[in-house]
């Protein structure tokens, strides 16, 4: 049995330039629909690739006895271990990881994974350090197979923006968490949808950035009470709705002084971070009753991680999460 882990990889990203969607239900596969999960696509992908038919589109959990039966090998165990393009990490304790309670991801690289997931509603690579390790993880690798002429760079790669994953937390440490980071680091995370602009000739412009109706709504009209409540003599008529047709509407305060959009710039990061960050930083329910929470910002640089990474461990240490539970990761 030759299996070709370059096939499976092909696919995985043919799934992802088709863009299908993320969906328990359906073919699974993205073979023939629109729309596959986390098993089916790495299934279809094997399948391909060269692996057997199995009789039906598994799931994480039937995986296992899969591949163990058909030429890879269990390497690792909850527990660290050298990563290598094509190995396949499955989350989620056998014997009950089926459906929502196990995820199954395959590797690019030392670093990235590709897989179908419900946070990209389709498929993604992303960093492994994002991955729910606390579900407990299996790691298997083909043995004997063929890994000849990976790409040198993959079809759509990883974007290299920072984030920070908290998992397997109550539902009252995540509710302290997200609320906290947002506010507290406001600064970095919302760098690129809140900052001042200097105009050529020499006043400021106060741009927002909103992606969507909810946040353009609510960034607007707090923009301009904050503007009557600092500087009541300011012309409401001078904030600008630009790209108003555009995925990104731009909300400029324009002719500002220097002074001026220095505190509102700094001010609207922290005032708005609830508003521009909701989808960004916050917590959602996980398959095992406990609460994860993501850290993620447009405008959080390489500088930023890594202190900001400290200082929530930091902070979560007295709140009783452990730091083992808090890693940074690239999406």
């Amino acid at each position: 049995m030759a299996v070709n882990i370059e096939t499976a990889i092909k696919n995985m990203y043919d799934l992802m330039n088709r863009r299908i969607t993320y969906s328990m239900y359906g073919c699974r596969t993205g073979n023939g629909c629109s729309s596959a999960d986390c098993s089916g696509a790495i299934y279809d992908s094997l399948r391909k690739a060269g692996m057997p038919n199995a009789g039906w589109v598994l799931n994480t959990d039937s995986m296992h006895d899969w591949l163990l039966r058909n030429g890879w090998q269990q390497i690792a165990f909850n527990r660290d271990w050298n990563m290598q393009r094509g190995d396949i990490i499955i989350f989620g304790y056998r014997g009950s990881s089926g459906g929502a309670a196990g995820h199954i991801v395959m590797a690019t690289d030392t670093q990235n994974v590709i897989h179908c997931n419900y946070s990209a509603n389709g498929v993604s690579v992303n960093n492994e350090a994002g991955m729910p390790y606390s579900m407990g993880w299996y790691v298997y690798r083909l043995v004997g197979g063929s890994t000849s002429n990976p790409p040198t760079t993959p079809p759509q790669p990883v974007a290299g923006k920072n984030g920070i994953a908290i998992d397997n937390v109550s539902y009252e440490q995540a509710k302290n968490l997200v609320p906290y980071i947002q506010s507290r680091y406001a600064w970095t995370l919302a760098r690129d949808q809140i900052q001042r602009v200097k105009q050529p000739n020499g006043v400021y412009t106060l741009v927002i950035k909103a992606d969507n109706k909810y946040k353009y709504e609510n960034s607007v009209n707090r923009l301009k009470q904050e503007l009557k409540t600092y500087y009541p003599g300011y012309m409401q008529q001078n904030i600008a709705i630009v790209d108003g047709d555009k995925k990104v509407i731009k909300i400029e305060a324009r002719n500002l002084t220097d002074a001026q959009s220095k505190k509102m710039e700094d001010h609207m990061r922290k005032f708005l971070c609830d508003i521009t960050l909701y989808d960004q930083t916050y917590g959602e329910p996980n398959a095992y009753g406990t609460w994860d929470v993501r850290v993620m910002g447009e405008g959080f640089n390489n500088t930023d991680a890594p202190i900001v990474l400290r200082e929530i461990q930091e902070y979560a240490t007295k709140l009783k999460v452990p730091k083992a539970h808090i890693k940074g990761f690239k999406y």
